[in-house]
């Protein structure tokens, strides 16, 4: 289930931004501008956030000296992709530390178990393309698990952020995808089905980010729909598929239609939820968190 919680000051500067973007037409110097507050705003978070940027800092070492191990291993262009790779996510991870705010708008010090947990799975992303069928299995349930362990660490500890909430959502996003398209790769399923999972976590990103350019802000957070039961079924399925590729196969399609259902009650919800909103006058409140 997931709940609405009231708009953080992150959100506000995000939306104030995005309005500005807008209202300009995004004209090449407004994207200018817009880039130019987002750097500013991302120095900004590092000064108020120091100990997640050391920690930042600290992960991004302890990466590189991972995949520099694989190069070593006799692997250098895994090593070499894994090591870019590994460059993207922290330079993203360092833009966005002003996203370390819970709900009630108190800034988390540290990036959180939780968050290293999920960073870890990013990690792995290029490796699953050079995985043997059973190593990919394995690594599909593991990342499956430590998503589970992450998000109930999170609201344990009370490190439920808007980092952590977007984070979990893009790297499974990108765990699953990259996984289905390495099974399909080596014949364990059919490409049909690696597309229809690409197609289901690809759309809701295209639609979530088509609202914030054009509206200047996300959908309701009440809107959603939960899709862990076909969430678990496709991870299973996927990895299911290395060791009997029809019985996986099928379940991973079963997973795949049945998140494109959540997906669709998820935009009916929210549509619906919207209009009323409009018509009452009432803020969209857009920020959930997994539970």
């Amino acid at each position: 289930m997931e709940d609405s919680f009231p708009m953080t000051e992150g959100e506000r500067w995000t939306r104030g931004a995005l309005l500005e973007l807008r209202t300009a037409r995004y004209t090449i110097p407004a994207w200018r501008r817009f880039l130019a507050r987002a750097l500013e705003r991302a120095g900004d978070g590092r000064r108020w956030n120091r100990r997640a940027h050391g920690q930042a800092l600290v992960l991004f070492g302890v990466g590189l000296a991972t995949w520099a191990a694989v190069g070593l291993a006799g692997y250098p262009v895994l090593a070499a992709v894994g090591g870019f790779w590994w460059l993207l996510v922290a330079l993203m991870l360092d833009w966005h530390l002003g996203m370390l705010e819970r709900a009630d708008g108190r800034r988390l010090q540290g990036l959180g178990v939780a968050n290293v947990v999920t960073l870890t799975r990013a990690g792995v992303v290029p490796a699953l393309l050079a995985l043997s069928p059973t190593a990919l299995a394995v690594a599909l349930l593991v990342a499956g698990a430590s998503d589970v362990l992450d998000g109930w660490w999170a609201r344990r500890r009370d490190e439920v952020t808007r980092l952590g909430f977007w984070l979990d959502g893009t790297i499974d996003t990108l765990v699953l995808g990259v996984g289905v398209a390495a099974a399909a790769r080596v014949g364990l399923v059919p490409s049909w089905i690696a597309g229809l999972v690409v197609v289901r976590y690809a759309f809701p990103w295209l639609a979530v980010a088509g609202l914030y350019f054009v509206h200047a802000q996300g959908p309701p957070g009440d809107g959603h729909v939960s899709g862990r039961i076909p969430g678990a079924a496709l991870v299973v399925g996927v990895a299911l598929a290395a060791v009997h590729p029809p019985a996986g196969a099928g379940l991973a399609a079963a997973g795949a239609i049945g998140g494109l259902i959540v997906v669709f009650l998820t935009t009916v919800r929210s549509m619906q939820l919207r209009d009323s909103s409009v018509a009452a006058g009432v803020r969209d409140p857009g920020f959930m968190t997994d539970s």
